[in-house]
Order: C-alpha cells, then structure tokens, then sequence
C-alpha cells in the first residue's frame, strides 16, 4: 500500500495538511508531522510510532520541508536501509498532491518523475505593468 508523510518544522505540515484535504479529501494513508509545535514533543518517538504502523510491503513517500534539517534528518536516520521508503526534501502542494492521487508504482522512476512535478510547478506570473487603470473591465481585456 502506498503510504504518504509530510513532515516540516513548525506547523507547515498542518497547514499543508488542511489545503490538501480540501483539494484531495481525506485520506487515512497520508500522514503529518508538524515537529516543535508543542512543548513536550519528542520526535524521534514520533518517527518511530510512524514506522511502526508501515507494513514490511508499504511503500513509503516521506516530504520533508528542508533538507539537512532535524526532521529531514531524523527520518532520513530512521529509513535507512529500507528500500520501500523514499524521501524528498523541499516539497509544495502540488507534488504532494500529485503523489496522493497518482496511481503509479512507487519506485525510484517514480520518485524521480515526482521531483520533476514539483519543479515544474514552480513559476512566476507575469505582470502587466503599463499604464492602463486598475479595474475589473480592464483587467480582464
């Protein structure tokens, strides 16, 4: 079974979380990490509760916000050496998005493919900065 984790510093993973329910519904195969948000947390024993539900044929697709951070460490630490968990550091809606609804095999092609989404969903709006006035008939001509 395909398995999703998105994890990040601070509560970007809930926020993530709350924006993809609203694009993708809820699904109980996806999971969130949002590490230090409160007091008493402990991440390593949050990981390891994590790993504990995987079965030993799940494939796992584990979004970390930074790479090189404590959470993209710890869980990069703790999947070692299992070839069914895949990591990416650096994610945005869409390539989280598209890994939730994809029906494609989870493998190293398809993580590959996954990175190549969350590039290219990455871009700048080009702006019209002339003169004309700011209105609703204008804009939209």
């Amino acid at each position: 079974m395909k398995k999703i984790v998105v994890a990040s510093h601070g509560s970007m993973a809930e926020g993530m979380k709350n924006t993809i329910e609203l694009f993708a519904g809820h699904n109980d195969n996806v999971s969130y990490i949002s590490a230090y948000t409160k007091k008493n947390d402990d991440l390593n024993e949050t990981i390891d509760k994590l790993f504990d539900t995987f079965a030993d044929d799940d494939k796992v697709i584990i979004f970390t916000d930074l790479m090189g951070g404590s959470v993209n460490q710890r869980l990069t630490v703790k999947a070692q050496n299992n070839k069914n968990v895949f990591i990416i550091y650096g994610f945005n809606l869409p390539v989280v998005i598209e890994a939730i609804l994809s029906k494609e095999d989870v493998n190293a092609t398809y993580i590959k493919k996954l990175v190549e989404v969350g590039r290219n969903s990455l871009g700048t709006v080009e702006l019209n900065n002339n003169d004309s006035k700011n209105d609703d008939e204008d804009f939209f001509n």
